[in-house]
């Protein structure tokens, strides 16, 4: 109905209704821009972005999964005296090498395809994270336009630029980024590197300090808290300054990593019960001034761990709602002046 009235007020205005067709231009393309889709996979508001977090995330698997493979292959069923020996060495060398070439290819493959998918999806279901919002097109912005014109660029557009305390520092959301891709790559390809290491009789020991026999339990529950942070980093980074959006993600962000935290820390198996006695064999066999009187306390370093990461996370929720109510609400009132001048 509203597209007759406009074709018809306009056929009155050029004097006949194939006049207002052509002012209209090609259906398909109007029939697209009035329903809001386009034919983009990823589209401008997102791109710059998307290829910002693409090469940190390839980057970043690339080399931790390459260099983890490389040296959990190095390290697994040979000696030092294998490694050292020329011969042994290259061979080793050459089998590490290819099954951490392998492994680095397919991560890259499924970190590229798992980004993609995420802003794909965003560009699909048009995620607003601007607070600034732009008029609603309606048809009636075609009446007064020449064929072939586009809408005209006005100053107004602009998003206010905000002062420096209310934008949220890129190196911040970047290293959060590096760290959970580098930390999800070792606890997902080399979980048993994450321990103490040593030579004992030319051969190498390992002893891990997570509990491996129920790593299939524990490491889904690690991947979700490093999951949910990367998502909350990837949307700082989008949206580059503190407001209601970036709060709320960091508060829920926050509360479900303490939460999953407490499963994992109080409710799950998650060190190593032989870690203890792995430490004592470790210091008797190395000698140092450090006194080891219970040599390792699970649910002492449990409650240890699990205390500072509520601190770390309520100071973390604390210091961004006091910054987009100090400086966020300055943004808006600098944006909606801007609108209305």
């Amino acid at each position: 109905m509203e597209l007759r009235e406009l074709i018809s007020d306009m056929a009155d205005e050029k004097g006949s209704v194939e006049s207002a067709l052509i002012a209209l231009g090609d259906p398909a393309e109007f029939a697209k821009k009035y329903s809001g889709e386009s034919n983009f996979l990823i589209g401008p508001t997102y791109y710059a972005t998307y290829l910002t977090v693409l090469k940190i995330a390839l980057m970043c698997t690339a080399i931790s999964v390459f260099v983890i493979v490389l040296l959990q292959a190095l390290f697994e069923g040979y000696s030092a005296s294998d490694i050292a020996d020329l011969s042994d060495g290259i061979r080793v060398g050459a089998r590490a090498f290819s099954q951490g070439l392998g492994s680095m290819i397919s991560s890259v493959i499924g970190v590229f395809g798992s980004v993609t998918l995420v802003f794909a999806i965003m560009e699909r279901q048009k995620v607003d994270l601007d607070e600034a919002k732009e008029k609603a097109w309606t048809t009636a912005d075609l009446a007064d336009k020449p064929t072939g014109e586009k809408s005209v660029w006005t100053p107004a557009k602009l998003t206010a630029v905000p002062s420096k305390k209310a934008l949220v520092p890129r190196s911040d959301s970047i290293v959060d980024i590096v760290f959970s891709i580098i930390f999800a790559a070792l606890i997902i390809f080399a979980p048993q590197l994450m321990g103490i290491t040593w030579f004992k009789d030319d051969v190498i020991e390992t002893i891990p300090i997570f509990n491996l026999d129920k790593w299939n339990i524990i490491l889904p529950f690690l991947l979700i808290s490093l999951a949910i942070g990367l998502a909350d980093a990837i949307l700082k980074l989008i949206i580059g300054r503190y407001n209601i959006k970036v709060m709320v993600s960091t508060i829920v962000t926050g509360v479900s990593q303490v939460a999953i935290a407490i499963i994992v820390l109080k409710f799950l198996p998650v060190w190593n019960p032989d870690f203890g006695r792995g430490l004592q064999q470790f210091l008797d066999e190395n000698p140092s001034d450090f006194v080891c009187a219970t040599c390792f306390d699970g649910i002492g370093f449990s409650n240890i761990l699990l205390t500072f990461i509520i601190i770390f996370t309520a100071i973390d929720i604390a210091v961004t709602v006091y910054k987009t109510i100090r400086y966020g609400s300055e943004a808006e009132k600098a944006e909606q002046g801007l609108q209305n001048q």
